[in-house]
């Protein structure tokens, strides 16, 4: 049954971030301060984001069933305590790599939401 949640999880992921850089100010924003890798296509991308979902529904997964917590509260709460590892790499970003603070921002909500989506979804599992 993990495996199912960690399935469920990986997708409503993905389908989240897609929902969240769709929307007009967040698409503007991001488009207008960042600067995409050239020559990577973009299903490539599409299956970054896919591949870095599932890996953080396994990382879930483990540590709720390591730790022998269940459920979806227990997720969440999980989740969101993880948000502070794309915090420390985002604020990384922005005072070496001149990243710019919004952007970093919308990055870092994408992740609080994957996080404990992925860790609400794959409580109902555990």
């Amino acid at each position: 049954m993990i495996a199912l949640g960690i399935l469920i999880a990986t997708i409503a992921s993905f389908i989240a971030s897609a929902v969240l850089y769709a929307i007009p100010p967040v698409s503007r924003l991001v488009t207008r301060t960042s600067t995409p890798r050239p020559g990577i296509p973009v299903a490539l991308q599409m299956l970054s984001v896919v591949a870095r979902s599932l890996l953080a529904s396994f990382l879930i997964a483990g540590l709720m069933t390591a730790a022998g917590w269940h459920g979806p509260a227990a997720g969440a709460l999980l989740g969101l305590a993880l948000s502070v590892l794309p915090l420390i790499l985002l604020f990384g970003g922005v005072v070496h790599e001149n990243t710019a603070v919004p952007t970093a921002g919308i990055h870092l909500l994408d992740w609080i939401i994957k996080l404990t989506l992925i860790g609400i979804l794959v409580g109902l599992f555990v």
